[in-house]
């Protein structure tokens, strides 16, 4: 796992040692074991070195580091390692074929990277080092683009091709790794994270307006490929990106969409059967991969099924004196210690529980939003990012995490209404009856399938002026957002926020899955342990095998009397410890959101300043400051910690 980075550009001025390095340093907490750059012309590379870089070797071309360069280099690869498998010099990046034509700056893990080397060997291709990164470069090389369909993992990358002038990069499937860009007249670049081009001084620093309504308005983050800074583009998952510096001519394209089953189908005994069966392999098989590496590899367990499920598996494979890492809390309604505890006593684990309070939350609040890159959404990230600490402080590199089980296999509690709707839909009756009741009761099911059906899609329904009116008395913050930016972007926004998701359970799962929901948890999941130089691996969200044949049985199957989660709990029900696999409830990484906020609100006070008007309706705001940060009597929601958050990264980004 690693921070990667690139510049080309048209202007010979441009010093892409000086800027590359700035930017490599902006990422160096992605990978501290080593530093790498390499600089291009129109004939050749010349690969440098740093004093953070390992040693030269001769007869291996990207570490013969030239001393000097002609004056005419225009691109530059810069690469930060996190050191994983081979731990050796060989995997320095950025990494080139023994041509010297491709380069390559890579941050991912390919886990069946064996297998596919495999294959190379058999067709003549040969190998210098161990790593994932020579297989990724070779696999390309031979295969050119196509090699994307045989790879099983999570990456960001990009290849420069000499000879053409051009830059390959992809993003992994589901959007686990991450990759952004900026183009303009002048220059092209890419990083693993904003802040580096941010802070690379190649584009001024300016708050994207529309982004930042749908935020304050909305939660919504990263939905648009032109996110919260202006000028900085994503690329999405599952897309590929080229780039030509001759031309200067960038296409972006899509070489994969999840495809899932629209079948309403009534339950198959035997089909049930066989589709359980055929999890419980592909779950372990996942898991199997994900524990190749030359480091220690510990699990996060918050004692739910997901995590709960790995850590057992992890176990069942022959894992002996295994690290979990559990955030708990001193108040009983958030913490799930003595169900982590189920799986650590069954497993024998070494167990690291992390306690995060609000005080200390405040103390490492602007840390915690820099390290984001942008606002987040909800204190629970900082339970993340503790979690994340106490794994680096332990000595632990590498960590599996259940992120992505609940939007592949049915684990929120709004999921209930859409597989009730796929039963009217396919006039299954007596199973919708059924379901209801088992929900509690009959009448507890009807009441919670209204309420939520109004929720979700009833609402959307209504005239646009009465849905609007209705959602600001709902959402009372919408009256602290800036008149002018609810002028300027109000109407598109709620315009956009009242477009329905869709009502099957497939449906709504792929939607949540694929760069929506899941992509703003992998989001912060990155950003979190990156930020500790740990790297973090989740079988739910990138293992593709398992994802496909999850997404291709029908929907009908997925909740099952009363249970989320019916497939996964009873393909690892041999596993799991009973109280786990009988456990209805879900907390994941909660926190006590409201009353953390309301016992930091005066020390948080200091960030909000009159420079803010452009954004809040600054002078209300303040007005009915304690106020609106006092809701620890009402149900926890993470409406107020956006303006917080905001607020925070305004000025830890100087914008």
């Amino acid at each position: 796992m690693c921070g990667i980075n690139g510049i080309f550009s048209r202007t010979s001025a441009t010093d892409l040692i000086s800027i590359g390095s700035r930017m490599n340093a902006l990422v160096q907490h992605r990978g501290p074991d080593d530093e790498g750059m390499a600089v291009f012309n129109e004939k050749m590379a010349f690969p440098k070195a740093s004093p953070k870089s390992v040693k030269r070797e001769d007869g291996i071309n990207y570490l013969e580091y030239a001393d000097s360069h002609s004056n005419d280099v225009y691109g530059f690869f810069g690469h930060q390692r996190l050191s994983i498998l081979d731990l050796s010099a060989l995997g320095h990046e950025p990494l080139a074929d023994e041509s010297g034509n491709y380069w390559l700056t890579y941050n991912g893990e390919l886990y069946n990277y064996l297998e596919i080397k495999q294959e190379l060997k058999e067709l003549g291709v040969g190998f210098r080092s161990n790593t994932d990164a020579e297989v990724v470069l070779k696999a390309y090389v031979f295969w050119g683009k196509e090699c994307l369909e045989k790879f099983n993992g999570m990456w960001a990358f990009a290849i420069y091709d000499v000879n053409k002038q051009e830059v390959f990069a992809s993003r992994d499937r589901f959007g686990v790794k991450p990759f952004y860009y900026l183009l303009n007249e002048e220059d092209f670049a890419f990083s693993s994270e904003q802040k580096a081009l941010v802070m690379s001084g190649l584009i001024p620093r300016k708050i994207n307006k529309k982004a930042a309504f749908d935020y304050l308005a909305f939660a919504s983050l990263e939905n648009d490929p032109n996110g919260m800074f202006e000028n900085i583009i994503e690329l999405e998952p599952g897309h590929n990106l080229t780039f030509n510096y001759k031309n200067w001519a960038l296409n972006v394209e899509q070489y994969y969409n999840l495809s899932f089953n629209r079948k309403k189908e009534k339950i198959n005994p035997g089909k049930e059967t066989k589709y359980i069966e055929d999890i419980t392999a592909l779950f372990k098989s996942a898991v199997d991969l994900r524990l190749r590496s030359d480091v220690l590899v510990g699990a996060c367990l918050s004692g739910g099924i997901d995590s709960s499920a790995i850590v057992c598996q992890m176990a069942d494979l022959g894992n002996e004196d295994i690290f979990t890492f559990t955030a708990s809390s001193k108040k009983p309604e958030f913490d799930e210690t003595d169900y982590a505890n189920l799986v650590n006593e069954k497993i024998g684990a070494q167990s690291k529980l992390i306690y995060p309070e609000a005080g200390e939350l405040l103390n490492d609040i602007e840390e915690l939003v820099y390290a984001q890159d942008i606002p987040l959404f909800s204190t629970s990230t900082y339970a993340q990012f503790r979690v994340m600490k106490k794994v680096k402080e332990t000595g632990v590199k590498v960590v599996l995490d259940g992120q992505g089980g609940d939007e592949l296999f049915g684990g929120y509690l709004p999921y209930h209404i859409n597989q009730w709707m796929d039963d009217v839909r396919s006039g299954n009756i007596v199973r919708l009856i059924k379901e209801l009741k088992s929900f509690d009761s009959l009448s507890t099911g009807i009441q919670f399938f209204t309420k939520q059906y109004l929720k979700y899609y009833g609402i959307k329904k209504m005239p646009s002026v009465i849905y609007k009116k209705l959602i600001q008395k709902v959402q009372a913050e919408h009256q602290y957002i800036a008149h002018d930016l609810m002028r300027s972007y109000g109407n598109a926004g709620y315009k956009k926020s009242k477009k329905k998701p869709p009502k099957s359970l497939n449906g709504i799962l792929k939607h949540e899955f694929y760069n929506a929901r899941l992509k703003q948890y992998l989001k912060c999941e990155d950003r979190c342990s990156m930020w500790h130089s740990v790297e973090a691996r989740v079988p739910f969200s990138d293992d593709i095998k398992l994802i496909e044949y999850v997404f291709n049985i029908p929907g009908s199957y997925k909740i099952q009397k009363g249970n989320k989660k019916y497939l996964l709990k009873e393909a690892t029900e041999h596993l799991l410890p009973s109280g786990i696999y009988n456990r209805k409830d879900k907390m994941g990484y909660v926190t006590p959101n409201n009353q953390w906020i309301y016992s930091i609100k005066d020390d948080l006070k200091k960030y909000f300043t009159p420079d803010l008007e452009e954004y809040f309706n600054y002078e209300a705001l303040m007005k009915d400051y304690d106020q609106f940060f006092n809701q620890v009597t009402i149900p926890e929601n993470q409406r107020m910690f956006k303006f917080i958050a905001f607020a925070i990264w305004k000025k830890a980004y100087g914008l």
